[in-house]
């Protein structure tokens, strides 16, 4: 079994390399790479749960009032809450590690829960494709110039990095060292390693989430990471 699950992996890093190479820089129609994100969203979502987002959000605004207390409070709640994802996370990673993604999500076919979610992407893919086709973007084939990925330098003194503008669905840990340069911590080395937060908080005080687009809009117009300054390549 550990073989089956060896090779499904390869193959899924070698279609998820080839995706983001043609999400990127392919002559695939606007309405197509729509619908390909669609689909990719509707299975892939924040590691935290609103849950955690809502008690972090919470804790801020009882230090912003001084209660203490409260602040205590909601830590230990939020303490409790992320040790039991924590252990959730190690059981399906137990789970993945005993059975195939093919043979857990067979056993899901049935259940209420996942139906909802496949027949749900499955009405907007019909839906966006009957779109796409019925209102074509212009009445000539023509083929579209590939786009060169942006590639930002950002400094603070004297010392810079580069961030390139990535697609989205490239893991922000292929750039940890530009953003452990703005200050981000990560957690795990190499392919593993994760965000220890997957949100900032701006200048205004309004929590953002930790993506190359709001990061790189962020320091271009100096509403967070004071001192640091962004330049195109």
């Amino acid at each position: 079994m550990s073989d089956f699950n060896t090779a499904e992996s390869v193959v899924t890093e070698s279609s998820k390399a080839e995706y983001e190479n043609s999400i990127n820089l392919s002559q695939h129609l606007p309405q197509a790479k729509i619908i390909s994100e669609m689909v990719l969203d509707a299975f892939q979502s924040t590691r935290e749960s609103d849950q955690i987002r809502e008690l972090r959000a919470a804790i801020r605004q009882a230090h912003d009032s001084f209660d203490d207390d409260k602040a205590y409070e909601l830590m230990g709640e939020l303490k409790r809450l992320k040790d039991a994802e924590a252990a959730d996370i190690a059981a399906l990673e137990d789970l993945s590690s005993k059975f195939s993604i093919g043979r857990i999500l067979s056993s899901f076919k049935d259940d209420p829960a996942f139906q909802e979610i496949v027949y749900g992407l499955a009405l907007k893919v019909l839906n966006q494709t009957h779109q796409a086709i019925s209102n074509p973007s212009g009445g000539k084939s023509k083929a579209v110039k590939k786009k060169e990925v942006e590639i930002f330098t950002i400094s603070k003194d004297g010392a810079s990095v580069t961030l390139p503008m990535r697609t989205p669905r490239s893991r922000l840990n292929v750039d940890r060292e530009a953003l452990e340069f703005l200050g981000f911590t990560f957690v795990g080395e190499g392919d593993e390693a994760e965000l220890e937060s997957e949100t900032f908080v701006d200048n205004a005080g309004t929590e953002q989430a930790v993506n190359r687009k709001n990061i790189i809009t962020a320091l271009q117009q100096q509403t967070a990471f004071d001192g640091y300054s962004i330049a195109a390549q």
